[in-house]
């Protein structure tokens, strides 16, 4: 009897043992350098709200954003090691010399955030050497998206092609490049600290710095000037992805629901960006400060073309070409064919060319 009292103890035991294995959540530390007021971090909240529900709540997710957890130029060396699950990072500024097929979002060549989404989408998945980039260093990419263009935040005119020379410019990648081109020193720092550096005039401008982004990190209240320095354009992209090793041990069911999900992140994206390029917007038009907005003329956007475009092309090739035993050339011309595919059914417009368009503020 004692023994058949123990036997079924035993059993019991392990029984409640495997219930509450099973009901355990698989818990997923998310890292961002990001605040979550941003736009890309609102789709990433929105991702990982829609893996809960799908799951019922299997999977959940720990969340640090602001680098709270790990700084920008440590979020995919830590999503290498482990240190985090998945991470939103922008490795093609911050890990530049290990990205370097991920900097062919050059400036100059579109501002159209659906279409570039789209071609680096399809890049992506059709590219060996662009995910080597990635899967040689644990990452398993869930989805990519454009930051939106590159705006200049100045105490200083900045309204001409002559107006960069001698100027400090908070700049990184090939941004930073076109500045030196221009006549301008590059200052690199990142993101959180340049919100700073231009109020206590450590820069004369800030750049790098997407449209939605500036204005909502309220870099415009410090500026004196705001300037789409020559319609730059987009010159950036994030990535939000996962260990691999840490993908691996998911359950089938658990991949195929972050998959699905994954998917569907980058029109959500887009979507989300166009609502807060308006909002931006907005916040520019009802802005009581001493903000003028210069948009450069289209003899000054050819003349600032002419000087940085080219030459900053042909420099990445060459740069690209250093590590990647590939034709960079035509990987730039295959990115640049499927923008301009994309562009052809594309309405998208700018923020600057939505504040234009509302012809507010000072100008």
């Amino acid at each position: 009897m004692l023994r058949a009292i123990a036997r079924t103890a035993i059993v019991c035991g392990l029984a409640a043992a495997g219930a509450t294995s099973a009901g355990a959540a698989e818990k997923i530390v998310y890292a961002s350098y990001m605040s979550e007021v941003y736009t890309v971090s609102k789709t990433d909240l929105w991702m990982m709200g829609e893996i809960e529900k799908r799951s019922n709540g299997e999977i959940k997710f720990e969340k640090y954003f602001s680098g709270s957890l790990l700084k920008a130029p440590d979020l995919y060396p830590g999503l290498q090691s482990g240190a985090a699950d998945i991470v939103l990072g922008t490795p093609a500024a911050y890990n530049r010399a290990d990205f370097r097929l991920s900097n062919v979002v050059l400036p100059y060549i579109s501002s159209k955030a659906d279409a570039v989404g789209k071609a680096l989408t399809e890049l992506y998945a059709g590219n060996a050497a662009f995910r080597k980039e990635y899967e040689s260093r644990n990452a398993h990419v869930l989805y990519i998206v454009p930051w939106a263009e590159n705006t200049f935040w100045s105490s200083k005119p900045l309204a001409k092609a002559d107006d960069f020379k001698g100027l400090k410019v908070r700049s990184v990648q090939a941004v930073a490049d076109s500045v030196k081109k221009l006549g301008g020193t590059p200052v690199t720092m990142a993101w959180p600290e340049a919100l700073d550096a231009l109020g206590r005039g450590v820069v004369d401008v800030v750049s790098s710095s997407p449209f939605d982004s500036s204005v909502l990190g309220g870099i415009h209240e410090s500026a004196k000037v705001g300037s789409d320095g020559g319609d730059m354009g987009i010159f950036s992209f994030a990535a939000t992805s996962m260990n691999q090793q840490r993908w691996n041990k998911l359950s089938p069911a658990h991949r195929k629901i972050i998959t699905e999900v994954a998917a569907d992140a980058p029109a959500r994206f887009i979507a989300d960006l166009d609502g807060e390029l308006n909002k931006a917007v907005d916040k520019l038009c009802a802005h009581k400060g001493d903000l003028t907005i210069s948009l450069f003329s289209e003899a000054e956007r050819a003349k600032v073309h002419k000087i940085a475009a080219e030459p900053v092309h042909a420099e990445w090739v060459k740069w690209a070409a250093e590590t990647n035993k590939i034709d960079t050339a035509a990987v730039l011309k295959d990115y640049i064919a499927l923008v301009r595919k994309h562009e052809a059914t594309s309405t998208w417009q700018s923020g600057f060319q939505r504040y234009a368009a509302r012809n507010c503020g000072k100008r």
